[in-house]
């Protein structure tokens, strides 16, 4: 049995009042099948501490997931989740080689359609993003119209 106490700096029962009155749900419906409507109370105005199962069922009473309710939380007492990017990275690296994948193909074609530089640019911007995670290869005489396109711009 796990007991969610709180810290000097925590107000989980002030959390889930907060919660609780912006869905509406009155103290003894969120309370109803869980615990008293007195301990309800109690642990609100954080006078008692409360277990993690109990807690668990109060918040499905007022529909809320423990998710929303630590993230809330957290948020209220000032203390941002870090974004852990190692945790995404492949889920966010397999989004941007799709969304270039797409990209190139399309300036590719609109090259082809229109032979207009710019487009051929931007097909070449995203066969570097490709390049960069070992799909594609930008080649020298790539490389050197960019490089044209780009000095010829600049002058």
């Amino acid at each position: 049995m796990h007991i969610v106490r709180r810290r000097d700096h925590d107000r989980y029962g002030q959390t889930f009042k907060e919660l609780r009155i912006a869905k509406g749900v009155s103290l003894s419906n969120a309370a109803k099948n869980v615990v008293s409507k007195s301990f309800l109370s109690r642990f609100e105005r954080d006078q008692s501490n409360i277990v993690f199962d109990k807690l668990y069922r109060l918040l499905l009473n007022i529909n809320f997931s423990v998710e929303e309710f630590v993230y809330i939380n957290n948020q209220r007492n000032n203390r941002c989740q870090p974004f852990h990017y190692e945790d995404t990275k492949d889920y966010v690296d397999q989004q941007i080689i799709e969304n270039s994948n797409k990209l190139g193909k399309y300036y590719y074609q609109r090259w082809i359609n229109n032979q207009i530089e710019y487009d051929y640019v931007n097909f070449l911007k995203e066969k570097s993003i490709m390049e960069k995670h070992h799909i594609a290869k930008v080649s020298q005489k790539e490389k050197q119209f960019l490089y044209n396109y780009l000095f010829a711009k600049e002058t």
